[in-house]
């Protein structure tokens, strides 16, 4: 039997309000003192509209970036424009990665790899491993739940730890939930430096919405390829 695979994107017509999708993290914001100072090379992949591309090449670093959407793309490339700023910024598949072997200091997936099924979120892995230079860094967020907990969303239920959104921006993508045993085995050729979990709760705040998402959140990982296999 043929596996599944990644084919849809984000559709960002449906994005009402973009504010938060202007703001880089916090955590990523850091990230330079970990990787020093320009020209170190960064790959955002799944970057989006652009805010954490923009950050990066905003002090000076080489940044290439991709997106399986072309709306993304377009709007990314809009926003380097207007700020008078330079990065590469391409579409693309996060399964079909074509960048060179041991080429980037930091490779960046903000809520991104875990858009997949398990088979190709792992492939991502793999080729995100290939693609960092000895040494280099991955930042990433990982989806989880607690595994004795159903999904906070029942519609789109295909196993115990995959749906397929069912509303927009996101209508068709599979969300992999990742257990913590999945990431140790998924990052085992990496050096782990941190890792963190997180439950994040949208306007408007209630007790009960925020109760509804209990046990559901990400993971925060920030790992190294070692400088010797």
């Amino acid at each position: 039997m043929k596996e599944k695979s990644l084919q849809v994107s984000w559709d960002w017509s449906k994005v009402k309000d973009f504010t938060y999708w202007k703001i880089p993290d916090g955590y990523v914001m850091s990230l330079p003192y970990f990787i020093g100072k320009p020209p170190a090379k960064i790959f955002d992949l799944g970057c989006g509209v652009g805010r954490h591309t923009i950050y990066f090449a905003s002090l000076g670093y080489e940044v290439d970036a991709m997106d399986l959407s072309a709306d993304a793309v377009k709007s990314t490339k809009v926003w380097l424009k207007e700020e008078a700023l330079e990065a590469k910024v391409c579409e693309g598949k996060m399964t079909e990665l074509t960048q060179p072997d041991n080429h980037y200091d930091l490779v960046l997936a903000y809520n991104v790899i875990y858009h997949a099924y398990k088979h190709d979120m792992a492939k991502v892995i793999n080729e995100i491993y290939r693609i960092l230079k000895p040494g280099g860094f991955f930042f990433g967020t990982i989806l989880t739940k607690d595994p004795n907990q159903p999904f906070y969303d029942p519609k789109g239920v295909i196993d115990e730890q995959t749906l397929i959104k069912q509303e927009e921006p996101e209508k068709g993508i599979p969300h992999f939930f990742s257990f913590i045993e999945d990431v140790f085995e998924f990052f085992k050729k990496f050096k782990i430096k941190d890792l963190y979990y997180k439950e994040w709760y949208r306007a408007p705040y209630s007790i009960e919405s925020i109760n509804d998402k209990k046990g559901s959140g990400h993971y925060i990982l920030f790992a190294q390829k070692p400088e010797r296999e």
